[in-house]
């Protein structure tokens, strides 16, 4: 079993890699086998996917970090900082002058705030509002236009300016008998870990998500999409812990497939996490009810907020609307329930879910009933917290608790407004 040590700053193109003063500056070529490790150097940005390999049970491939500092980032972005970056076409309107590969999903600005996407050039009318005419189309020419709204050159307003691109469809595959430890994935416009492989056998463990999605799903129904970690159709003995998810367009977490390729999640662990800012769900489980799945010991705050939302109309469109969206536990597309099916979801934290619920349902009350919901928290600020349950909604968590027998020991508290 190897180590190799990958160092994209200082590495050299045909190190060995076998030692950190041997670095490589890529991890493309190397011999990995099962049972290796492939460690980045801290501190360092990857613009770029990870090429990842496949383990085998018992010696999975483990990609983590190496030396002090920041997790080492994986990014679908381009830095588009410089004055040279923008030309202004009209008062407050600049256009990036940058060549972009794609279209535009996000715009970044110095790490801590997403762009408002408009869906027209007229609309263009707030600090931050941006425009792309190549909207949904995965490779259009370079030519096209991309606007932002911004009182004077962005690259004067903003320290530094991130666009988020749909390049790479993830920046690492979920497959088989890997581990990812350590690792930070950001602004990409679609998926963090994902693919079509079947995913079995998979530890994200310590891992940073942030300013994930934005794709356009649906120029004329005005959706868009991008999760953190999804599992496509096959989920068996996955687990994620202590990670933190930051501005996730969609969900964080989710299991969904392809009609009846889509087998019951089976060992989906998801367990003391934080979820700050989830579009959609922090945990989304879609298309079959799993048959043995936990969400516990996590923290979930202001779902539904975060650049999803920005300058949108209440609720944000998605395949149910009208329905609202940003809950911290969505559940839909499930018919039936799974023979022996399962999902206990016990002593999470749940924070303000504004626009949504903390658990919401669209499933058939069989599947509804298969859920163990224990020992919760519940903190809310001004209007109770809904729940969606059986195919009604309730506000009041004694209501709640007796007519559907779930969480008897929630624990509800209400914190008191700031000024």
């Amino acid at each position: 079993m190897a180590t190799y040590y990958i160092d994209p700053l200082e590495g050299q193109e045909n190190a060995s890699g076998l030692r950190p003063d041997r670095a490589r500056r890529s991890e493309d070529g190397l011999p990995v086998q099962p049972g290796d490790c492939v460690l980045f150097h801290r501190d360092r940005l990857i613009r770029g996917r990870l090429h990842q390999v496949d383990g085998l049970p018992g010696a999975p491939v483990t990609y983590g970090a190496y030396g002090e500092g920041a997790n080492p980032a994986f990014s679908g972005s381009v830095d588009v900082s410089s004055e040279s970056d923008w030309r202004e076409e009209a008062p407050h309107i600049w256009r990036c002058v940058r060549p972009l590969e794609t279209e535009v999903c996000n715009f970044v600005f110095e790490g801590k705030q997403g762009a408002a996407l408009q869906w027209s050039e007229q609309e263009l009318t707030q600090q931050g509002d941006f425009w792309d005419e190549a909207f949904g189309e995965q490779a259009p020419a370079k030519e096209r236009r991309v606007l932002l709204y911004s009182v004077k050159n962005p690259a004067k307003i903003y320290g530094h300016i991130e666009c988020v691109l749909h390049v790479h469809r993830f920046l690492a595959g979920n497959g088989h008998d890997i581990i990812y430890q350590d690792l930070t994935f950001e602004n990409n416009g679609i998926h963090a870990i994902a693919g079509d492989a079947q995913s079995r056998r998979l530890v994200i463990r310590g891992c940073q998500f942030r300013f994930i999605g934005g794709c356009v799903w649906s120029r004329e129904q005005k959706i868009r999409f991008g999760n953190g970690i999804e599992c496509w159709n096959v989920a068996e003995d996955i687990r994620v812990e202590n990670c933190v998810f930051h501005e996730i367009y969609d969900s964080a977490v989710t299991h969904q497939g392809a009609g009846e390729r889509c087998s019951a999640a089976d060992g989906f662990v998801i367990c003391k996490n934080l979820f700050i800012r989830c579009g959609m769900a922090a945990y989304e489980q879609r298309d079959v009810f799993p048959a043995n799945a936990e969400f516990s010991d996590n923290v979930c705050a202001q779902a539904g907020m975060g650049f999803s939302h920005l300058h949108t109309d209440r609720p944000r469109r998605s395949e149910i609307w009208p329905e609202p969206m940003g809950h911290h536990i969505f559940l839909w597309r499930i018919d039936r329930e799974t023979k022996k099916g399962r999902l206990k979801i016990r002593r999470n934290t749940f924070l303000d879910a504004p626009y949504g619920a903390a658990i919401y349902s669209r499933m058939c009350l069989a599947a509804d009933r298969q859920m163990e919901i224990e020992d919760n928290t519940y903190l809310t600020q001004g209007t109770p917290m809904r729940q969606h349950l059986f195919g009604r909604d309730y506000d009041e968590m004694a209501v709640y608790q007796k007519e559907t027998g779930k969480d008897q020991n929630a624990r509800v508290f209400q914190i008191p407004q700031g000024d």
